[in-house]
């Protein structure tokens, strides 16, 4: 029976077209999508249907899993954290391997965080093979991030900050980037509060989400990541007016250096981030 796994996943991995010294540990079929993990000999990375690019959607260093891999996640994370003032309650929408929940819990543990992610079988595969671990600070649901943004605006309840990093093999649901879900997402938020959206910059719809969040948000930074290029993110207040200067978002960089490095982001990296105001 092992054998015969094991045939499957080597067979599996050649029509992945995977580089030499990777192979699947695990893959599966879920309701919505294919989910595929992979170990190299320094890390491990979650694929979604991705037979013909084989692009990886999350990854994590097997000897520095604390680590963040990807320049959006450290971008991410780190805009989350130097934001003023800081956020307490986090939504996550989309969750991947975990990374960027894992990474708010272990620079900020005391953060409330709900990850959100419609397909049961990411979260589970984030909890087995990436070490994500719910607690009482870090909730994770199986549900709609758009019905979940809903039911929370119908509650009266609100976040500080909502990420939203819900990607299938082809980009960003059209839904998940209309104007209609991006002005549920602007009514939860607290007056303070914070949007940070992760897109594709070479994506066709680019300058389609960027008019979409411009018309909710009112004014917006995208954040070109110097280093890859293929990520551009979405930065938003609530406020308009409390949208603050790249200066001053940056200036908490000394006070949250310690952190930062526990994630593997250093100030020098923080520096090449590239802001544009639209």
């Amino acid at each position: 029976m092992r054998a015969a796994a094991a045939a499957l996943a080597l067979a599996f991995a050649g029509c992945l077209g995977l580089p030499a010294g990777e192979h699947v540990v695990h893959s599966e079929r879920s309701a919505y999508q294919t989910l595929i993990v992979t170990d190299s000999p320094t890390r491990r990375c979650l694929r979604f249907d991705d037979v013909n690019s084989a692009l990886n959607q999350s990854c994590q260093q097997l000897t520095e899993p604390d680590q963040l891999v990807f320049d959006y996640t450290r971008a991410m994370t780190a805009l989350l954290l130097l934001w003023q003032p800081p956020p307490q309650r986090v939504l996550l929408i989309g969750v991947g391997g975990g990374s960027i929940p894992r990474a708010v819990a272990r620079t900020r543990p005391q953060v409330e965080l709900d990850a959100v992610d419609i397909d049961e079988a990411v979260i589970q595969v984030a909890q087995r093979y990436f070490g994500l671990t719910p607690q009482p600070q870090l909730r994770l649901h199986v549900a709609d991030g758009r019905e979940f943004v809903a039911a929370t605006r119908s509650r009266g309840q609100h976040y500080d900050a909502v990420l939203l990093d819900a990607f299938d093999a082809h980009g960003i649901p059209p839904a998940l980037f209309s104007e209609e879900f991006l002005r549920d997402i602007h009514t939860v938020l607290t007056p303070d509060g914070v949007f940070l959206a992760n897109t594709l910059a070479g994506s066709v719809s680019y300058a389609q989400e960027t008019r979409t969040a411009t018309a909710v948000f009112g004014r917006i930074y995208s954040v070109q990541l110097a280093v890859s290029g293929g990520n551009r993110l979405i930065v938003a207040a609530r406020d308009p007016a409390r949208l603050p200067t790249v200066e001053h978002l940056l200036s908490g960089l000394p006070e949250q250096a310690p952190a930062l490095a526990r994630i593997g982001i250093d100030a020098a990296w923080v520096d090449r981030m590239k802001f544009m105001s639209n």
